[in-house]
């Protein structure tokens, strides 16, 4: 309300019912219609601008977004130099509180650089299942929140550390060759963990994010559009900050748990600090339990489930083999019976083509299991695990 570069038809009340809703023809041209825009003097980049800060806006402050916004939704005049005219909104949708609270938690944990946290939040978010195995989670995650902290921190030029570093570039500014060693290099430095998490799917995508991620999708498209050089992530920093800033309820509320945090008078701080007598009693307790017998620690060992995987599969081609060339044998020998006793009256006939079609089956899964033996020999390789 009040933003004179957003421009919404009224609705006609007086022409309106419960099934039929009449509004304000707004004439414009298609956000996608490059030729149009130009011959009107629109300003192309400050559209892509005013884009994207529409739906930020929209997402970041009110929680109440434009699920649908496709060129068939999105038009624009020369009004105030360049207006977006919103046609339908019979696509929204909303954050609710808990979602939003964790979208903010989780922005704050990218920017303090906090695995743990960042994984929290998710779980708030209701994207990560709750009761996964986190520990691969938070090394993924850990690997590459110091990654961005570099990039944010690096200055512009590059690192003297060029294998371990991303050289103080976003990944839009990499060229084709760098973002496939970065690739490569991660791979290598997290194969067990992501193959871990491939297997257990401790992820979900909860509907809500569907439409979040449809419309910066469509918006990505529409700004890159109108402008080559159009970045979505620099235009949501400033709402981003914001949404840091009212993590506590105010500004003033977040400075002060951050100086609290920073020197250790937080109230956990100082908790910890009272509880520590109570705390190395406690771990003296279960480490005795632990000596006695009484208490058995619990590990995962991926490079097991890696070998057990690969043992299963193996097995089972050879089970088929085994099973491919005994009804195999029994078929031809059929064959054979029913040859020289042809009238016998015995079905020879039908057992022998049974049995082949028999030893089709295993010899088709025998060669299926072998191929899943390969590509999986291949994929850890990919990893850097064989």
């Amino acid at each position: 309300a009040g933003t004179v570069w957003i421009k919404v038809p009224e609705i006609i009340e007086e022409l309106s019912s419960n099934r039929v809703l009449t509004m304000e023809y707004v004439e414009g041209i298609k956000i996608n219609n490059i030729k149009a825009i130009e011959e009107k003097g629109i300003d192309r980049k400050l559209l892509a601008k005013r884009s994207a800060e529409a739906f930020l806006t929209q997402l970041c402050r009110h929680s109440l977004f434009h699920s649908d916004p496709h060129p068939g939704n999105l038009a624009c005049d020369n009004v105030n130099g360049g207006r977006l005219i919103f046609y339908d909104f019979g696509m929204m949708d909303e954050l609710s509180p808990v979602v939003r609270a964790g979208l903010v938690n989780l922005i704050f944990s990218i920017y303090e650089n906090n695995a743990k946290l960042f994984c929290d939040a998710l779980e708030q978010m209701g994207v990560l299942k709750s009761g996964s195995d986190r520990v691969s989670i938070e090394s993924i995650a850990r690997t590459f929140l110091d990654e961005f902290s570099a990039t944010l921190n690096e200055p512009k030029g590059g690192s003297s550390n060029k294998s371990s570093q991303i050289e103080g570039k976003w990944v839009n500014e990499m060229s084709a060759d760098e973002r496939a060693r970065i690739r490569k290099e991660r791979r290598l430095k997290l194969g067990a963990e992501l193959l871990s998490v491939t297997s257990d799917v401790p992820f979900q995508f909860p509907p809500t994010f569907t439409f979040v991620f449809r419309a910066f999708t469509s918006l990505d498209g529409i700004g890159k559009g109108l402008d080559p050089s159009y970045d979505l992530t620099r235009l949501a920093k400033p709402y981003l900050r914001e949404l840091l800033d009212l993590r506590d309820g105010s500004v003033a509320a977040s400075a002060v748990k951050s100086f609290t945090k920073a020197v250790g008078w937080r109230g956990e701080d100082i908790a910890a600090t009272v509880q520590s007598p109570r705390n190395v009693a406690y771990i003296k307790d279960v480490v005795k339990k632990l000596e006695q017998g009484d208490l058995k620690l619990r590990t995962r060992v991926l490079e097991s489930e890696r070998s057990f995987q690969r043992s299963e599969l193996v097995q089972t081609a050879i089970l088929c083999a085994v099973a491919f060339g005994s009804f195999l044998n029994a078929s031809i020998i059929l064959f054979v019976i029913n040859i020289l006793n042809s009238a016998s009256g015995v079905p020879y006939l039908k057992l022998a083509r049974g049995s082949l079609a028999l030893a089709g089956l295993f010899g088709l899964k025998s060669v299926v299991n072998v191929f899943k033996v390969n590509r999986q020999d291949r994929r850890l390789k990919s990893y850097g695990l064989r």
